[in-house]
Parts: C-alpha cells; structure tokens; sequence
C-alpha cells in the first residue's frame, strides 16, 4: 500500500468517511453522498474531485444504472443525471488493507 495515500486519509478522516460510502453504495453522486454521510455537499464535491486526483475513485460511464450497481437506488434502472462515482481498484485495495490494519 501506498503509505504517503495511507497517511492522507488517516489525517483527513472525510476522505475516508466518502470511500466507505462507495464501498456500501457501489456507485453514488455527490448529492447523495452528502445526505447519507452528513457532510456539506460543497465539501463532498471537492472531496470527490480529490480523490479522483488520488486516483481512489473513477467516474461511471455510460446513460443508465442499475440497481444491482447503484445500490441506493429505488428503481431497478435509472437514467443518468448527475456525475456517478464507484471506488477505482486502487481505492478498494486502500480501503482494503486499511480495515485489516486496524483489526
């Protein structure tokens, strides 16, 4: 792992608290992150952007989503609206290893 990543996101515990969502939700939008985090959607959105920098999470391609992606959904296939993120592999392996570290 990564240990310059690693120490990021242990001192900026919202990165953090992002990543976990997606790992729950598989693919989700900032607005939405925001409502089921509790955090401001301003600071979502530059978090979002930040670890899409990292290189942590990727955007979702493509017009539709289904529910067995997009695990929040209500509907069993959604048209695309907003910009949707998942986790990139690189970030599953952070994420990963971080919570076998704290065990």
């Amino acid at each position: 792992m990564d240990n310059e990543l690693a120490r990021i996101l242990i001192e900026r515990r919202e990165l953090l608290t992002v990543m976990r969502h997606l790992k729950r939700a598989g693919i989700d939008y900032g607005k939405s992150i925001s409502r089921n985090t509790g955090l401001p959607l301003q600071n979502v959105l530059e978090i979002l952007d930040e670890l899409e920098k990292l290189g942590l999470i990727e955007r979702v391609q493509g017009k539709v989503l289904k529910r067995s992606e997009a695990r929040y959904k209500l509907s069993n296939e959604v048209r695309k609206h907003h910009v949707y993120y998942r986790l990139s592999r690189q970030g599953e392996l952070i994420l990963r290893e971080l919570r076998s570290s704290e065990s």
